[in-house]
């Protein structure tokens, strides 16, 4: 009983010196992706465009594991950057497919196209310059009324996951009016 006793003693010993050590978790292995974000956001004014035509086209090396996103609005509280309150469309690739949102009419589009480029052309009409069709590479066919504003004086890109994986976004409305290339 007494040896029993000292070994539980020397045991609950043991354990309390050990209770105070602090214990460093393992090195973790590094991760499989790329886990990155970068966003800017880019000034232009699509009111001075003269022509009926909006054009954009994004060029990335198309992977699962990225996403290039262009996101277009009007900065409403003139701080610099496009909230995602004030986005009113975006189009870019996510996870493995072409996306196209439109905030203010709430469309939403995907297509799960390979292409390592998006072409798209938004052909405008009337007065107020409201889109009437698109053609592209990836979507075409008749386009929401809201899937252009002249009144759309900030972009924001952003790159998640590879962060090489943009090549280049250009989006121009006219030769005379804004050209945005972002490389």
């Amino acid at each position: 009983m007494r040896r029993l006793l000292t070994v539980l003693l020397l045991a609950s010993a043991a354990l309390m010196a050990r209770a105070g050590e602090r214990f460093a978790p393992s090195q973790l292995p590094p991760s499989e992706w790329a886990d990155t974000e970068v966003c800017t956001n880019l000034l232009f004014d699509a009111g001075a465009a003269t022509d009926n035509k909006f054009t954009l086209s994004i060029t990335l090396s198309a992977a699962t594991n990225n996403n290039v996103e262009v996101a277009f609005g009007v900065d409403a509280d003139e701080d610099g950057a496009l909230a995602l309150e004030e986005a009113e469309l975006s189009v870019g690739w996510d996870c493995g497919e072409w996306r196209l949102r439109d905030f203010r009419g709430g469309a939403v589009l995907c297509a799960a196209d390979g292409a390592h480029a998006l072409t798209l052309d938004i052909y405008l009409s009337g007065a107020d310059r409201h889109a009437q069709t698109m053609v592209g590479n990836v979507f075409s066919g008749d386009a929401a009324p809201t899937f252009f504003n002249p009144a759309w004086n900030l972009a924001r890109v952003t790159v998640r996951g590879e962060t090489a994986a943009l090549e280049c976004i250009e989006a121009r409305a006219t030769t005379v009016g804004f050209f945005l290339r972002f490389r």
